[in-house]
Formats: C-alpha cells, structure tokens, sequence
C-alpha cells in the first residue's frame, strides 16, 4: 500500500514538473521536502476548526515560492482531494494608472510596482473575506509583461467553499522596521533618491496599518529562506528570462541591467525579513546558491 501511494505521489509531481517546464532534479526536491509538507497541511485542515485554512508562504524574488504554491495546491487537490487555490500579492499590485497618481502625489519611487504601498490591500480584504466565508468571489491577476493589471474577464473565479488557500509573496508576512533601521541607507536607490527618507517611510506605514492586518487571516506560515540578499539578483533574471520566452507582449520584460535596479526597491525589506520571519514562520526552508534545499525546520506555534 505505502509503494502505491509513493508511487501515485510521484507520477503526480511528475505531471506537475512536467506541465511547468521544470528541471528534472524539482521531482526529487518536491519528494523529499514538498510532500511531507503537504500532507502536514492536508492533516491539519482535517484537524481545524475553519472550513477554510489560509497558508502564508514567503520567499525572496525568484526562490521559488510561485512554483511550491502551485505544487502544494495541485497535490492537495488531486492526491489529498482537499480543494485548493493560490493566490499571488502580486496580483494584487495598484494598476499602473492608480501607481503613477499615487507617485505624484506621495513620492516618485512609487510609480515602481513591489513594496507595500503599491497593492490594493482593501481589494485583498475583501477577497480573502469572502474566501474565509465560503463565497464566490472575483480574483485580479496582473499581467507583469504589460505592468498592468488584466482586464476584469480575465480574473480568477472561485466559486463556493475552499478548503486550503495559499497566498504567497516576497513580503508576506514581513513585519515593519523600526525607526533606528530606517535611518540608514541600503543601496544607492535610496542615498540618491529618497534623500529624506519619504518614500521608505511611507512603505514601512503602509506595512504597518494595511499589510499586517491581513497576517491575521493565515492559519500556516512557510518560509523560503534565501542564503543572501545577492542571490536575488540571478535568481530575478531568470525569471525575467522565462517571461521573455512566454510573453505575447515583452516591451515591459526587464533586461538584466534593469533587473540590477529594479531589485533594490525591494532590498530593504527582503534583508529585514532574511533576519526576522525565521521565528514567525511554522515551516522553514533554507536554500542554497542553485535554490536547492539544504535543511528544514518545524516550529511549534
């Protein structure tokens, strides 16, 4: 029986491997690390109280919690029969319209989609209440190739009770600075561009009083811990890369040297939380140069 069911666990991550392009070596990563995960997950719904349980995964720009959000869901629903769904904060980002007003009237550096501030946080609201509820409900995706977001029809739709939800994103989780933090510059993006401090101000408001809130709704926390913050910039490009490859419109994809500076916008924050969301988080993965796992750890909530 317990061949069997390794076995059916395998074809599927294959399958899922398969379907995402992914290198060979993900199906043994997603088999030795993924799957106690999500059969970890799958028990705790069985065992909660909420007929819907919210998972918070976290991860640096291109670690790859995109890729485990879609993995965990797919086997959720076809190996643990628990209906699942993902949904991304970025999807959530302002429109490039409601961002270039927003730049005007706060601060320059916030026409550039990423850090909070540049997400509608009271759309996020209500999606995930109506989620928490059983609802049907209307979900934006954002079409990074064109910095926009998709037109109306081309949203997700869920309609009825969900039983698990993940929600991923790069500041997901990510708790506010403190003062003394914000006082000093991180890269050239900020000495040379947010001279008195305005702009990262207001993003580490904008952290404080809409982004925590919405932690409350998330019953699991999982962390993709990067080695360094200088692994972001490789890891980013490659994305860049496959967007280029898949993309019907790239007039939008960034080139590598546009990716050099488009990641410190989010360096800042990605740095405070390689040094914070350890403790907060339920599961913790530690990845290595090549996003290899080296090691995971359990905490007791």
């Amino acid at each position: 029986m317990y061949k069997a069911k390794m076995q059916e666990i395998k074809s599927l991550i294959a399958q899922y491997v398969n379907k995402e392009a992914l290198p060979a070596a993900y199906n043994d990563l997603a088999l030795k690390w993924y799957t106690p995960l999500c059969k970890s997950l799958s028990l705790h719904h069985d065992k909660a109280k909420h007929k819907t349980m919210f998972i918070g995964i976290n991860g640096c720009q291109g670690s790859g919690k995109s890729t485990l959000s879609g993995l965990l869901s797919y086997l959720l629903t076809t190996y643990f029969k628990k209906s699942s769904i993902v949904i991304s904060l970025d999807d959530f980002y302002l429109t490039r319209a409601q961002r270039l007003n927003l730049a005007s009237k706060v601060h320059s550096l916030l026409e550039t989609r990423g850090v909070p501030g540049t997400h509608d946080t009271e759309l996020m609201q209500e999606v995930l209440e109506a989620l928490s509820l059983g609802q049907s409900i209307q979900i934006p995706t954002f079409n990074k190739a064109i910095d926009d977001r998709n037109k109306i029809d081309d949203w997700q739709v869920v309609n009825g009770l969900i039983d698990i939800v993940i929600v991923e994103g790069w500041c997901w989780g990510t708790m506010p600075q403190n003062d003394d933090d914000l006082a000093h510059d991180v890269n050239d993006l900020e000495k040379d561009q947010d001279t008195n401090r305005a702009w990262r101000n207001y993003v580490n408001q904008q952290l404080a009083i809409n982004y925590v809130p919405l932690y409350s709704f998330i019953h699991k926390w999982v962390f993709l811990r990067a080695p360094s913050f200088e692994h972001v910039y490789k890891w980013r490009c490659e994305q860049e890369h496959k967007l280029k490859s898949t993309a019907k419109d790239t007039s939008n994809v960034m080139s590598d040297e546009e990716v050099l500076s488009f990641i410190q916008y989010y360096q800042r924050l990605t740095m405070h939380t390689l040094c914070t969301l350890d403790a907060r988080s339920d599961w913790v993965f530690e990845l290595d140069n090549d996003r290899d796992i080296i090691t995971s750890s359990q905490n007791e909530q």
